[in-house]
């Protein structure tokens, strides 16, 4: 059997490759057919597999030493489910003439505070923050967890967003 990664020949039945050490032949954790160590798919059923690089003896690991020279092999497992998702995104107005007229100290402070206060009213009503970008804020609602009124509490949430920022704004 020739090994996939450095061409040597090796006894049939080896498991591992005598010159590199490389794992010859895996077993797919789906349907168990063997597969070679550079297989991607298994070629009985199909499987997506995944190599991790890092476990490779010889392979760039900088200061890590190989994992006793045995290759770990996982499957890539993609699960997930359909479902609609509530966009928010929030933005700032004023934030630039605002930024323009305080010090970067005042702009930080003020920004903070707003969002502190954001990310509260997205709790409340079970918004995600998926990021922070600039003087703007966007939320899911309905990740992780789907529910039938998550535009209703989006809009909730965005209306009293708006009012706590109106409050605010005279400071």
């Amino acid at each position: 059997m020739q090994c996939p990664k450095c061409q040597f020949e090796n006894r049939e039945g080896a498991n591992f490759c005598k010159k590199c050490g490389d794992r010859l032949e895996f077993k797919c954790p789906s349907c168990g057919c063997l597969y070679q160590s550079d297989s991607i798919f298994c070629d009985g059923c199909g499987h997506a597999l995944k190599k991790s690089k890092e476990t490779l003896p010889g392979s760039d690991l900088g200061s890590k030493p190989p994992l006793d020279g045995k290759i770990v092999s996982t499957p890539l497992e993609f699960e997930g489910e359909r479902k609609y998702v509530t966009v928010l995104f929030s933005d700032m107005s004023g934030y630039t003439s605002m930024s323009e007229q305080l010090d970067p100290e005042e702009v930080k402070e003020i920004s903070s505070r707003i969002f502190g206060e954001i990310s509260q009213v997205l709790a409340k009503y079970d918004g995600f923050i998926e990021k922070y970008i600039g003087d703007a804020v966007m939320a899911l609602f309905g990740v992780p967890i789907s529910q039938e009124d998550d535009p209703v509490r989006a809009i909730r949430a965005a209306r009293e967003i708006h009012d706590l920022v109106v409050n605010l704004s005279p400071e």
